[in-house]
């Protein structure tokens, strides 16, 4: 048999992003920096990547997001509130209404 010269590649998982069966941190998606693309955010949200892009078309992705010339970015702060991966801030004033003590 003859060979094509050509080699099949195989993609390499990035280390910051899960594999499928597993669930994202906030650590992983603070680690994306401000923000991410169409697909890593659809992957999170378990949303595929043509049902993303409907979405955005429709302008009813659950996530802001900004078009970057031919390109969609999702901010990572708003994704991780729609994760519901963001810790609560704290108390700016007590129950009484005054505030906190230091």
């Amino acid at each position: 048999m003859r060979s094509t010269g050509r080699t099949r590649r195989t993609p390499t998982p990035a280390t910051t992003e899960p594999d499928a069966t597993q669930a994202w941190t906030a650590e992983q998606v603070r680690a994306l920096g401000t923000s991410t693309d169409l697909a890593t955010a659809a992957a999170m949200l378990g949303i595929s990547r043509s049902a993303a892009y409907k979405l955005i078309r429709r302008d009813a992705f659950p996530v802001p997001h900004l078009r970057v010339g031919a390109q969609y970015r999702i901010p990572t702060a708003p994704l991780l509130a729609a994760l519901h991966l963001l810790e609560p801030a704290p108390p700016t004033t007590a129950p009484d209404g005054h505030p906190p003590a230091t």
